[in-house]
């Protein structure tokens, strides 16, 4: 896989990579003109195309290893895009400072649907906080990639504001400034510091959310409060929402993707987990892919903040997410499961692109309902 991510061997691998799912397009046309053809039969002749054509699209980056830039400039977002200095003191404690060569650094954020301000009017706010998934080697928190996202969380969970973070993304091959474990979840813990302590913002109306790895993240972050809340003064936020967790980045086995049952109904790939996995680890490798704040298969812990982890039945993470959630209630937390029938990965993050936007907008308002439940 190394050699694909240089040139000129990644421009010649892109080009043959497109020839070849085009080559393949039509018959995957035919395929699924029928619902006996399609991945699910439920499943309508865009869904089952769109979703083919991401997989190809997941697939191939992850072959190349693409890369996403981070540059700390507004771009489009303009005024809605902030820069967050990470806090003084020592806020980043134990797991944290586990790599000598990855310290808080500043970072930037985008802010849906407009800024916030420390002057401004704090009555009647609900803030949340969203930690962005792409397997910690993708993303950016920005419009294009997670507008759509925003919206939903806007209109149907009833967010006043949103801030997404740009958090360090890891990259290979492994060295002291490819932003392994714990970048990530420190610049995650910058963005909530800065919420509290420079916009004060109360607890009471901030929510913590994630996708995907950004859920993984979340779900570190709520397990570092829990530890070392108290000797920082940290309070928990009064919410948090899992959108589609990834549970088990330390399982970089073929078996866990290609031979899941619901491989087929998904667009996740084995080559997409295993860059992420191997990047976000650096050069700890399988150790740190086990530590208790990178996988949390089989690692409850005790949190105050009612949790609503929602999944898709269809989707590769499905079977660790259910199974999470079952083990943290049964540890005395309050999480509420929340499954979508026969869809796949993180669908408020492409529940449009993919067919599926019924659905995204029905995981999202019933996590709204559930807000609106918990809070009172």
């Amino acid at each position: 896989m190394a050699l694909l991510t240089y040139q000129p061997v990644k421009g010649v691998y892109v080009l043959a990579a497109l020839g070849f799912e085009l080559l393949r397009l039509p018959l995957f046309i035919v395929k699924y003109l029928t619902s006996y053809g399609r991945q699910h039969p439920e499943w309508t002749f865009r869904q089952a195309l769109t979703t083919r054509i991401v997989f190809a699209v997941v697939y191939h980056s992850a072959k190349i290893q693409a890369k996403t830039p981070i540059p700390l400039t507004p771009g489009s977002e303009q005024e809605r895009f902030v820069r967050i200095k990470p806090a003084g003191g020592d806020q980043y404690k134990g797991p944290l400072r586990i790599n000598n060569d990855v310290q808080p650094v500043e970072i930037g954020a985008t802010w849906y649907p407009k800024p916030l301000s420390a002057s401004a009017d704090k009555t009647n706010l609900k803030v949340i906080l969203h930690i962005h998934g792409g397997a910690f080697v993708s993303g950016d928190g920005r419009t294009q990639a997670s507008g759509y996202f925003a919206k939903l969380l806007q209109k149907h969970v009833g967010a006043t504001h949103i801030l997404m973070p740009q958090y360090r993304v890891s990259t290979l091959p492994a060295s002291r400034t490819s932003n392994p474990f714990p970048a990530a979840l420190q610049d995650s813990l910058t963005a909530y510091l800065y919420l509290l302590h420079d916009l004060h913002i109360a607890p009471s109306d901030l929510i913590l959310s994630g996708d995907s790895a950004g859920a993984n993240g979340s779900i570190s972050l709520l397990r570092y409060i829990a530890e070392y809340g108290a000797d920082l003064s940290l309070p928990n936020p009064s919410a948090a929402l899992l959108w589609s967790p990834w549970i088990d980045p330390s399982d970089t086995s073929d078996d866990f993707v290609h031979n899941n049952p619901n491989y087929s109904t998904d667009y996740i790939s084995f080559p997409f987990t295993l860059w992420g996995s191997s990047a976000y680890a650096g050069s700890g490798g399988k150790t740190i892919l086990s530590h208790p704040y990178v996988s949390h298969k089989n690692r409850t812990f005790k949190t105050s903040v009612p949790i609503f982890v929602n999944t898709g039945s269809g989707e590769v993470l499905y079977f660790d997410d259910c199974e999470w959630a079952e083990k943290m209630k049964q540890a005395g937390n309050d999480v509420t499961l929340d499954v979508e029938k026969h869809v796949p990965h993180d669908l408020l993050l492409l529940g449009n692109i993919l067919g599926f936007g019924r659905e995204a907008r029905a995981c999202a308002k019933r996590a709204g309902e559930w807000l609106e439940r918990k809070r009172r």
